[in-house]
């Protein structure tokens, strides 16, 4: 009987609890431990975004509300003189005024070119449905529509979150933050605000001070305004955790520094707490020996604090609201029940240990299967022969859901049954591409049968981390007397056809023939774009780990066709190797990149690849020094990257070249080191400077063995005064480990996707040159 009263009284003690929780009485509690731990981990702004407010000095100064749009108007013009990157106005444009005002905010919205956006505000009618109040047509013609609504907590009518976006039946606006921050990772449906951050820091700015050019333009230059009302009169305020009551425009202020500096939060709400109560609940209840009334004290006020100071680093360091005053009233319930309990067992203060998830995290490297360079360099052979391409669908939906990790150990468990299947040679020719070869039997019935049944087993249920994965694999193969080229060309065809007609199988047919003809018309059409300015370069950052400076810059070459719109480097560069062109935009591009970087504001390197075929075919030599001649790029500022491959062709030429480009003061380095021709012979007798890592050693490296590979190859370079640099780093913990691991330099989109030369030099001029990458966040 006393067992089932311990239990009924612990049931009721988490029932009162969880009736707490939600009927808000524990609100005000946690409105003060919410303030502290902000205040606790204040942290500062971007210093990019200025709020410009229709305070009451302004509203004095014009004596009239509401205002003439002609004034709104005229402080976007004097904004964008100013310099403005963007500007907000948080203000209803949704009806309209005096036609002649309307038109001129008409025309300082086309002024702005489309750095200005207007509000858009959501409610739900009476239809259940969300209704957009936007701005006038005419405005919006001019201006994108951005959501500026917030979410009020319905206990306490405090605003501590947004939506991302809304979307009624004209369409989806985002919302005001994720508009301007540009953030290119996922983002929950909810944007909870981070609060900690520093609001003394966020400039704020009097609309009439602005609009009189009493404001040092320098103050508005490059950055992003949001303009809206903070007057007591115009009643645009919300209660917020920390400052209490700020106007509608700063509480967008803080949405979006929140996003610039990359917190995102997640909520967890009181769960924690009543969870850790209801454990303890538990084991006071299963307590195997009496415990004193001071020990039961003690242990609940440590627990306290612990949990306190978890949620505190939970907030600092993980992202995560925890709201805890569930947690102390609960423990103080707790020991009200250990008390009437008259002391029951010791307290246990171990808690269920986690079941340690487990990762089947790998790289190819690891699989041992042929890249697509490896399978075209095979002993050629005039047998006719067999080659399937096999691919796992949707994985890029999968790596976004379930993460990189999760997807490689799929993919290498996928591997490993291929090499199973009875085929000569196994090959992976793209993240989830593989490639199977083996000699024609001239049986296109039992081809056919095979791929079917490869399909079948390799299709189904897969275990990584935990999840459980339904994989679908589609198949394109091709067959007969054929390069090895043409047949993995034949086979990527039957590929593109089979996953656009929704087959799961297809041969190579005649009938692809349009597919073949697109590849002539570009090989046609590249011919010409040379001379018709149809080629551009970007550029990618490449980053100091220490210091997070930019030291150089990547140039990539892209393809504006005026017909086919952007073509892919991954189609007309190979397309370009393959007929030899590669030798003539090989230099277009040597000449181009020297000439762009001699205009840079900053000495900064610039790095162009070289294929193989241009040690071959050209007087390398001779054409880097008549670029550098022609263009008044120091030597010492060019860098030229050089696969591994290129020396298998012909060793000595590539030997002697690269000699000659060390004697011009040209840096050199090994691009993709590790992919191609590895042999140690590389650090004796090839006078580069530079290592380049490829990025399959940068992210796989899950594994103590990857790493320790990954440090190894560092550690080489540095031992033979080797600069090393990484591509392919994608997050901070990426960058954190190469640079502890001794790396130099980083490149990635992490810091920085491809960029124009007109943004290259932007950066390069500012006063901080830091990665593009790193200032979104």
């Amino acid at each position: 009987m006393r067992h089932l009263l311990r239990w009924t009284a612990a049931i009721v003690a988490i029932l009162v609890l969880l009736g707490l929780t939600q009927s808000g009485m524990l609100a005000s509690l946690d409105r003060r431990l919410d303030d502290w731990r902000l205040a606790a981990t204040s942290r500062p702004v971007s210093e990019t975004t200025v709020v410009v407010e229709i305070d009451s000095q302004s509203l004095a100064e014009m004596g009239i509300w509401p205002w003439p749009r002609s004034l709104h108007a005229a402080l976007l013009d004097r904004l964008m003189a100013a310099g403005a990157d963007e500007v907000v106005f948080d203000i209803d444009f949704s009806s309209s005024r005096d036609p002649f005002d309307d038109a001129q905010f008409t025309a300082a919205l086309e002024r702005a070119g489309g750095y200005a956006w207007l509000a858009a505000f959501a409610q739900t009618g009476a239809d259940g449905q969300f209704h957009f109040s936007r701005p006038l047509p005419e405005f919006a013609a001019s201006a994108g529509s951005v959501l500026v609504n917030v979410l009020l907590d319905p206990l306490t009518a405090t605003a501590r979150s947004l939506p991302v976006s809304a979307t009624d039946e004209h369409g989806t606006i985002p919302a005001l933050a994720v508009q301007l921050a540009r953030n290119q990772s996922a983002l929950p449906e909810i944007l909870e605000i981070d609060f900690s951050l520093n609001l003394a820091d966020l400039p704020r700015l009097s609309f009439t001070d602005v609009l009189y050019g009493r404001v040092d333009p320098a103050l508005l230059a490059g950055k992003q305004v949001i303009v809206g009302a903070s007057a007591i009169e115009l009643r645009d305020f919300f209660t917020v955790p920390r400052y209490g009551v700020i106007p509608g425009p700063v509480l967008q202020a803080l949405a979006l520094e929140t996003l610039k500096t990359g917190r995102i939060l997640t909520n967890w709400g009181h769960l924690p707490g009543v969870l850790i109560v209801s454990a303890l609940a538990l084991l006071l209840l299963f307590r195997p020996r009496r415990a004193n009334v001071p020990t039961i004290f003690a242990t609940l006020a440590m627990t306290s604090f612990l949990g306190e100071a978890m949620a505190l680093l939970a907030y600092a360091q993980l992202n995560l609201l925890v709201s805890t005053a569930s947690l102390h009233v609960g423990l103080v319930i707790l020991f009200g029940l250990a008390l009437a309990d008259n002391g029951y067992n010791h307290l246990l203060a171990r808690r269920a240990a986690q079941d340690r998830l487990r990762f089947l995290a790998t790289h190819d490297a690891a699989t041992g299967l042929l890249s697509q360079q490896g399978l075209m360099e095979l002993p050629r052979t005039l047998v006719p022969q067999v080659l399937l391409l096999l691919q796992v669908q949707a994985t890029d939906e999968l790596r976004v859901t379930l993460g990189h990790d999760v997807v490689e150990a799929v993919l290498y468990q996928f591997a490993h049954r291929l090499g199973h299947a009875g085929f000569t040679e196994v090959a992976r020719t793209a993240p989830a591409t593989f490639a199977l070869l083996r000699g024609d039997d001239g049986d296109a019935d039992g081809l056919a049968r095979t791929a079917t049944q490869l399909r079948t087993s390799l299709s189904g249920e897969y275990h990584a981390d935990g999840h459980h994965l339904h994989i679908e694999v589609v198949v394109g193969y091709a067959s007969g007397a054929h390069t090895r080229a043409e047949l993995l060309n034949q086979a990527e065809i039957a590929l593109i056809q089979a996953r656009a007609d929704r087959l799961q199988t297809r041969s190579f047919s005649p009938a692809d023939q349009s597919i073949l003809d697109r590849h002539r018309r570009l090989d046609r059409d590249l011919r010409r774009a040379l001379g018709r300015n149809q080629l551009r370069l970007n550029f990618q950052p490449q980053v100091d780990l220490k210091s997070r400076n930019i030291i150089g810059a990547e140039a990539l070459m892209r393809w504006d066709h005026p017909e086919l719109g952007p073509v892919s480097p991954a189609e007309f560069i190979p397309l370009a190797e393959e007929t030899g062109l590669i030798v003539e935009l090989g230099r277009w591009i040597l000449f181009e990149a020297c000439q762009q970087a001699a205009a840079w504001p900053s000495p900064i390197t610039v790095a162009v690849n070289v294929s193989p075929i241009q040690f071959q075919h050209v007087d390398l030599a001779a054409t880097v020094a008549n670029a550098l001649r022609s263009s008044g790029l120091p030597a010492s500022r060019l860098e030229l990257e050089i696969t591994e491959s290129s020396r298998v062709t012909d060793p000595g030429r590539v030997h002697a070249v690269m000699w000659q480009l060390r004697d011009l003061g040209v840096r050199l380095a090994i691009d993709d080191f590790g992919t191609g021709y590895s042999s140690l012979s590389y650090f004796r007798d090839l006078p580069f400077d530079l290592v380049k890592i490829d990025q399959s050693f940068v992210r796989d490296r899950t594994s103590a063995s990857d790493r320790n590979l990954l440090a190894a190859i560092v550690d080489l370079a540095a031992r033979m005064d080797k600069l090393t640099i990484a591509e392919g780093v994608e997050d901070e913990a990426t960058a954190c480990l190469l640079g502890a691991l001794g790396c130099n330099y980083g490149q990635g989109y992490y810091f920085s996707r491809p960029i124009s030369d007109t943004d290259m030099h932007a950066i390069l001029a500012a006063p901080a040159r830091n990665p593009p990458g790193l200032i979104a966040q």
